[in-house]
């Protein structure tokens, strides 16, 4: 008498998936990716960057009279940089303290491709985020081109430098119940 094996067979699988969302970037993040990507990441900043770059022009006459005018006006140029803004990689390299620097361009024309924000990473080790490199500490100058630009957040605070990250995780488990099998005589 042949007894049939039964069994029941289940295979489940979890799939959990996360949004994809903004990361601040840091040597943790680039070595968990891989620093062959670098290149080929998708970079923003924290938030909304607003460059100044303010131009006086003085012209001095003397009028039919003999008397002295001066005439002074100003021009400003303002570009602003929003924190969904994509930027890709121009340059990298690291400093004298072996601290890396990257130097991103968030304009949209190859012709601006000189128009760049530099970032270098906060400090030695893994954890430390990227942030804006400013000429002028103090008044917040920025090299932005072949023009100085104060630049400012509605924070107050410097901007870091980001990317968009997307994680998955797949877990898979299998289940089986079997009945047993019976001795035959």
């Amino acid at each position: 008498m042949a007894k049939k094996i039964i069994g029941i067979f289940a295979v489940v699988f979890v799939i959990s998936l996360f949004a994809a969302c903004k990361t601040p970037l840091t040597k943790n993040v680039i070595n968990d990716i891989g620093i062959d990507d670098i290149d080929r990441f998708q970079y923003y900043i924290s938030e909304e960057l607003v460059l100044t770059a303010t131009e006086k022009i003085r012209e001095p006459n003397i009028d039919k009279r003999g008397t002295a005018t001066i005439k002074e006006s100003s021009f400003r140029d303002i570009i602003i940089i929003g924190n969904n803004t994509k930027g890709i990689l121009m340059s990298k390299r690291e400093d004298e303290n072996g601290l890396l620097i990257l130097e991103i361009c968030f304009e949209e024309k190859a012709s601006d491709s000189d128009k760049t924000i530099t970032f270098r990473q906060d400090g030695p080790g893994l954890e430390h985020n990227f942030y804006i490199v400013y000429a002028d500490q103090r008044r917040r100058i920025v090299q932005y081109g072949d023009r100085e630009y104060t630049a400012e957040t509605r924070t107050g605070e410097r901007a870091l430098l980001k990317i968009r990250v997307k994680k998955s995780e797949i877990e898979k488990e299998r289940i089986r119940r079997v009945k047993g099998r019976k001795v035959e005589n």
